[in-house]
Formats: structure tokens, sequence, C-alpha cells
């Protein structure tokens, strides 16, 4: 027969097994939710050559490159190569993207030394909706001409940057008489698209300039303080000649 005092320890020794089971069981539930939850990590360097950025649904939003590494014009789901905007092959920098994932601009730059100099340019650029730049400020200089500033332009809303970059892209790989066509082509759809530099204002080899376009990218006006400090104020036909200069 057991005494009371067993029955006691046995009981005691019940209730330990209970709460010990009880504790594993919550450490255990604790580990599973700590294994499915997301990492939050924390790095002071990361080392890439490429970095794209992407939105929940998987689109690109930014892509930050070194050398030679940023990708081709985007537009309407498809990549272009790297030529059709030559500096990317050179350059590093990162480019922009939209919620459909067209490309809507980017930072670039580079710089380095030349058989003859060097060679040094960075922008940065916008671009209107399913079109090319409308604004950039840009630096470009090889040692010899150096123009700094902000150009504006106008892009037609008939045409779209995807039907201009089919067709150069085409160019690439014609020969003959058929990339004279697309050549031809080229030039027509620049012809009904009506794109041109409006506006220009920086510095170009120590001149102070304001240069104002017409719609066809036409010098019209120009506000100039030259490399000697000497002010003029030129006005000019859609031919290029000088019809008016204050002062005379």
């Amino acid at each position: 027969m057991t005494s009371q005092p067993a029955i006691e320890r046995m009981a005691k020794e019940i209730r330990l097994l209970k709460i010990y089971a009880a504790g594993s069981s919550l450490a255990l539930v604790g580990l599973m939710i700590a294994g499915f939850a997301p990492a939050v990590r924390q790095a002071r360097v990361i080392d890439a050559e490429r970095i794209n950025v992407r939105n929940a649904d998987g689109r690109i939003a930014l892509s930050i490159a070194g050398k030679g590494r940023l990708p081709g014009p985007m537009s309407e789901g498809r990549e272009y190569p790297q030529q059709l905007s030559g500096g990317r092959i050179v350059n590093s920098g990162m480019i922009f993207f939209n919620e459909r994932g067209d490309e809507v601009g980017g930072l670039t730059y580079h710089g380095d030394v030349t058989p003859d100099g060097y060679s040094s340019a960075g922008g940065i650029t916008f671009d209107q909706f399913r079109q090319d730049q409308v604004v950039s400020l840009q630096y470009q200089d090889n040692g010899r001409s150096r123009q700094a500033g902000v150009t504006v332009w106008d892009r037609s809303t008939e045409i779209t940057i995807d039907e201009i970059l089919r067709l150069v892209d085409a160019r690439l790989r014609a020969q003959g008489a058929a990339r004279d066509s697309i050549e031809r082509a080229i030039q027509q759809l620049g012809a009904r698209g009506g794109s041109a530099s409006r506006v220009f204002l920086g510095s170009q080899n120590r001149n102070a300039t304001l240069v104002l376009r017409d719609t066809r990218g036409r010098p019209r006006l120009r506000l100039v303080v030259d490399s000697l400090d000497a002010a003029r104020i030129e006005f000019v036909d859609s031919a290029g000649a000088v019809t008016r200069r204050f002062p005379e």
C-alpha cells in the first residue's frame, strides 16, 4: 500500500512535468514564429556591381550600377540595348522607373584620363511620360570644351519613345537599303513628333549664356556675359543671322 508521503511526491512531480511541458511548448511556438518572421538585417557596406530596387508587384523602381552595368533604355516592358543610350556603356549612376516599369530619368556620371587629356561628365535628367528627357542638369568637359547648365525640351505627345527606340534598335542590325529605309523612317518620325530643345541656361567655355529657341530648336534669343565680362543681348532670325544686338 502506497504511503501518503509517496503520493504527495508523485503529485508534485506530475505538476513539475506539466509545467515543464507547457514551458517547452511555448518555447517551441516562439522559435517557429521567429523562424517564419521576416529577418531584419542591417549592413554597413554592400558590395555589388548593380542593385535593382523593385516594387511590391516585382516591377523595377530604381537601378543603381557601376561602370557599364546600367540597364539599357526600358519602355513598354522591354529593355533595349545599352548602345541606344551610348553613355551607359561607360557611365555609373542610377536609373529611375515609374509604376509601369518605364524609364523616367536618371543620374549618370563618369570621369577618366584619355590619350589626349581627360573626359568627364555628369547629369541628372527627368523624362516626359512615355517620351524622352524634358529637363536636365548636365556637365560635360574634355579639357578643351566645357559646358554646364540646365536644358529644357519640348517633346511630342503624338509619338512615344517606344516607337523611336524600335526603329533605332532595328537600325543597329540593318545594312544597305534596309538601313537607309529605317533612317528615313526615323527622320519622318522626328519631323512628325516636333520635339526640340527650347531653353539652355548655363556656362559654355566661360561664357554665361541664356539661349531661348523656337519650336524647331533654332536659337532666337541669346543673353551672354562672355569670358571678358562683356554683356550683350542678341535677337536671331530663323536662318541663324543676328538681326539686332544690344549694345550695338
